[in-house]
């Protein structure tokens, strides 16, 4: 059995301790993805490790079974080592499970953000050069307009033994998998350097760039998570985070499917869904972002839910206003805040569940792996208990690299450290407070909004003169886009009778080319735009005057 050349390592660890065996996790457990489904698969091979959009229960044997077939499959469509996969499908069992053919194959994974529009798709298709796209039923029409540049194809149907495409049949199949298994471990026994999924994240240049994810990053962030949250074996969390976020794979899926846990898929958010199923599955962890809490709180089923099987909800992608915290420790959850970037990981610090209220508004402390520093503007370290510094980031858990952008990714590191763009203080204790960001970049319900991406569409409407985006809050989304714009003369003179028609006919425009998260909920028309000492127009000012007029209307 492929499993055999660490086999006698994991024997002396059936029963360890996942929450305090470092140590183990480190050096001893498998480093590849598709050996920690094989652990799994072998030691307790009927547990169940998912529960599909459809309600159906999988045990590891299935899923490390299914990967094998999409493995074989793929393989025969001319996928090998290094290539890329992309793909454009909701949170679902066969998305889940490509992930692990993809390691089987020492291929990269690329999965795609539904939500974008076919331009910004196609961006993404050319940067990465993915060998094959594999798409789900919903967006087809997506997949028609891609084909143009990549070979598409219905993941559903490569995850069946007899997909006709493919020509594999049941008789040749285990020796296709001996012969992929073989090549898994001639490829190298993990290769820091190899990566096994891009994550694309958006440039402040508007101009999205692939975080290249090794092994290695995987791996310690999972032991970090393990490790440093106190999970076990049996824990089960419901995965609503999409997964082509690192929110969706490396918050808590990754890490669970690492430590034997179980994990209940849903296509995407939806909140009474969610809370039914916390309740019904005793579902121990959940993550979400900010605006998914609120949703919860608003949702019907909320005031009568069972919520006691939780340990604790993790909060990420921006701050967690403290009355959501409140309002759900009243049903007896606690919440632990959490902060991390797509190139350095989710998971970087660790809040305590018993400092959740003792630390509000903290994120804790760097996790046993990760490497936490605050430098100021000069490049000097921040060492003062209470001053603000920019948070940099060092460990294994940093990723290797943006894809084709090396010389861009060397900006981002100080010292051996990934500059986070990020503003923070450490209080005496130790603990890490987020307090603003360097960069323009906004977080709007959990997604991350770059103002030049909107600016460079706004600006080819011709009766845009100059615009700026900015960032402000927002009690529901965290925060919002506001645009603040000019236009030429002849459409400003009759704005007062047109403004809603103009309104209207940017945000069809923005439609066409952005994702509906990034398109500004707020428009403000100005006849000039403010602009500081050297001619540059002042989005500081712009916010500022935003602010006073929400405080004059109170």
């Amino acid at each position: 059995m492929i499993f055999d050349v660490w086999r006698y390592k994991v024997r002396q660890a059936y029963n360890f301790d996942f929450k305090i065996d470092y140590d183990f996790l480190k050096n001893e457990f498998p480093h590849e993805v598709y050996e920690w489904v094989g652990y799994w698969a072998e030691k307790q091979a009927e547990r169940m490790v998912v529960v599909d959009c459809d309600k159906k229960e999988y045990n590891y044997r299935q899923l490390l079974q299914l990967a094998r077939v999409q493995a074989v499959n793929l393989f025969e469509l001319g996928v090998r080592p290094g290539d890329r996969i992309a793909t454009l499908e909701m949170n679902s069992l066969n998305h889940f499970a490509t992930i692990i053919a993809a390691s089987l194959l020492r291929a990269v994974l690329v999965p795609l953000n539904w939500r974008l529009k076919n331009p910004e798709l196609l961006y993404m298709i050319n940067d990465s050069k993915p060998q094959v796209l594999l798409y789900g039923k919903k967006y087809k029409e997506n997949a028609d307009f891609l084909k143009q540049a990549v070979k598409v194809f219905d993941i559903d149907e490569l995850s069946s033994m007899d997909t006709a495409g493919s020509g594999v049949k049941t008789e040749i199949f285990n020796a296709r998998v001996e012969e992929l298994e073989k090549q898994f471990f001639d490829y190298g026994r993990y290769n820091k350097l190899n990566p096994v999924i891009i994550l694309y994240t958006s440039g402040t240049t508007g101009f999205p760039k692939g975080a290249m994810i090794s092994d290695l990053q995987l791996k310690q962030n999972a032991i970090n998570t393990i490790c440093d949250w106190g999970l076990a074996e049996g824990e089960r969390y419901i995965l609503s985070a999409p997964l082509f976020h690192t929110g969706g794979w490396n918050v808590l899926a990754l890490p669970l499917l690492m430590a034997g846990g179980e994990i209940i898929i849903h296509e995407k958010f939806d909140a009474e869904a969610i809370l039914n199923d916390i309740e019904r599955h005793k579902v121990t962890l959940y993550f979400g972002v900010p605006t998914m809490f609120i949703s919860m709180m608003e949702s019907m089923a909320f005031s009568s839910v069972n919520l006691s099987s939780i340990k604790f909800f993790i909060s990420g992608g921006a701050p967690c206003p403290p009355y959501i915290i409140e309002t759900f420790s009243k049903k007896g959850v606690i919440f632990r805040q959490g902060f991390g970037l797509t190139e350095v990981g989710p998971n970087c610090f660790t809040l305590p569940c018993e400092d959740s209220v003792r630390k509000i508004g903290s994120v804790g402390f760097p996790m046993k792996a990760s490497r936490a520093r605050l430098i100021a503007d000069d490049g000097s370290e921040v060492s003062s208990d209470g001053a603000v510094g920019e948070l940099v980031l060092g460990g294994d858990h940093v990723c290797m690299g943006y894809y084709g952008r090396e010389d861009e990714f060397k900006k981002t590191y100080y010292d051996g450290f990934f500059r986070t763009g990020d503003y923070a203080m450490r209080d005496a204790d130790g603990y890490y407070y987020i307090v603003g960001r360097k960069k323009e970049m906004f977080i709007s319900g959990g997604e991350n909004v770059y103002p030049k991406e909107i600016e460079d569409r706004l600006t080819m409407l011709p009766e845009v003169l100059e615009c700026a985006v900015v960032g402000v809050a927002d009690e529901k989304w965290g925060e919002v886009g506001l645009a603040a714009i000019t236009l030429r003369g002849e459409h400003f003179s009759n704005l007062k009778e047109v403004r809603e028609s103009v309104e209207n006919q940017i945000r069809d425009h923005l439609k066409k080319y952005l994702a509906s998260y990034k398109i500004p909920k707020k428009i403000k028309f100005y006849t000039a735009l403010p602009k500081n000492a050297v001619g540059k127009i002042d989005k500081i000012a712009i916010k500022n005057e935003y602010i006073a007029g929400l405080q004059a209307d109170k």
